[in-house]
């Protein structure tokens, strides 16, 4: 699509024209290769979202790519296949060339899977990909450090705790080399900014991005240990109420990937001896599985402390992105890829018609 088709419904009544079998978005086996359906443990922005990506990955004429469990082929269509070769899960040759250089280099700590990352369409690490590498580049430049920061300054600090005069470095998929001293595991960052604030301290924005994930229970490696010696050090204890890290410490509180997440983000700072830190999910608005955990941490924070745990929609911080680099076009390709259902609702919508 162009760049002024971004939003136009013209241009989606075209793209619908086009769809041609609509069994090109949906699952099917080997062993039962006549039988096309919805996968029927996702929840109802899964099914629309898988169907998104279904129509994206058949709009760069990638092929179909599956999954093996015990010798069947299950192809999903928010699969492709080879897309370390032809890069199709990329908005750009930029971001792929980027890609394929963290994967040769990858550290035998790090998380970066190069199957989800290459032929996921649907998955969120390819989608953090999408979205930070042009932000990276935006920061190479003083005034593009000021813009960013001027971004997150409307999305965060609203009270001007965080007080940010600019973005100096944008990073993805982060695990500290020194991870021995946070919580000895491989959580890690999807992605995190560095700032700068007006009086000349150092910060950080710790992200986590989901499209369709739900964050979940995952115990980290060796958990008592290492989220108790986090919990309990100085300068972290003192963010949550007495009765949370009561909790917390006693195992009355399941410890989900998002209290880790915070954690890890406070242990930066005090390895790294930074001003400040706070930590995000970015996470389209329809995607609530996560939002128990989220209220259970916000619980546990004492007031002084709950600007340190904050969730922004996907959607908000995209338009947020657009408003202020206007020209950069790579972001409204990000929000056409991952953010207009249209299509993928009129999908949903004659499925269950039939």
């Amino acid at each position: 699509m162009k760049k002024n088709d971004f939003k136009d419904p013209l241009s989606i009544n075209n793209e619908i024209g086009a769809l041609g079998n609509m069994e090109n978005y949906m699952s099917h086996s080997s062993n039962k290769p006549d039988k096309y359906y919805l996968v029927n443990t996702d929840n109802e922005f899964t099914k629309k979202a898988r169907l998104l990506q279904a129509v994206r990955r058949w709009q760069t004429c990638a092929e179909c790519g599956y999954i093996v469990k015990k010798e069947v082929r299950y192809y999903h269509p928010n699969l492709a296949l080879n897309g370390e070769v032809t890069g199709c899960n990329f908005l750009n040759h930029e971001i792929f060339e980027y890609a394929k250089s963290r994967v040769a280099n990858k550290k035998k700590y790090e998380t970066i899977e190069k199957n989800r990352l290459f032929n996921n369409f649907l998955s969120s690490q390819p989608m953090a990909f999408n979205l930070f590498y042009p932000l990276m580049k935006i920061v190479k430049s003083k005034e593009g450090k000021h813009r960013l920061g001027l971004v997150m300054t409307n999305l965060l600090d609203k009270n001007n705790i965080l007080r940010i005069k600019y973005i100096d470095e944008v990073g993805i998929e982060y695990i500290p080399d020194y991870r021995e001293n946070c919580l000895n595991d491989r959580t890690a960052m999807d992605a995190f900014l560095r700032y700068v604030t007006t009086d000349g301290k150092i910060g950080i924005i710790a992200i986590e991005t989901k499209y369709t994930d739900c964050l979940g229970q995952n115990q980290a490696s060796n958990p008592s240990l290492a989220i108790k010696t986090a919990t309990e050090k100085d300068g972290i204890s003192q963010i949550f109420t007495a009765e949370g890290k009561k909790k917390i410490l006693n195992g009355e509180l399941s410890l989900s990937q998002i209290y880790r997440n915070v954690l890890l983000t406070e242990t930066v700072r005090l390895h790294e001896k930074l001003d400040n830190s706070i930590s995000i999910i970015i996470a389209p608005k329809d995607n609530t599985c996560n939002k128990q955990d989220e209220d259970q941490l916000t619980e546990i924070l004492t007031e002084e402390y709950k600007y340190k745990f904050q969730v922004i929609s996907l959607e908000s911080f995209v338009e947020a992105i657009i408003k202020e680099f206007i020209d950069e076009e790579i972001f409204q390709k990000f929000r056409y890829r991952y953010l207009d259902f249209r299509t993928a609702e009129w999908l949903l919508k004659n499925l269950r018609m039939q």
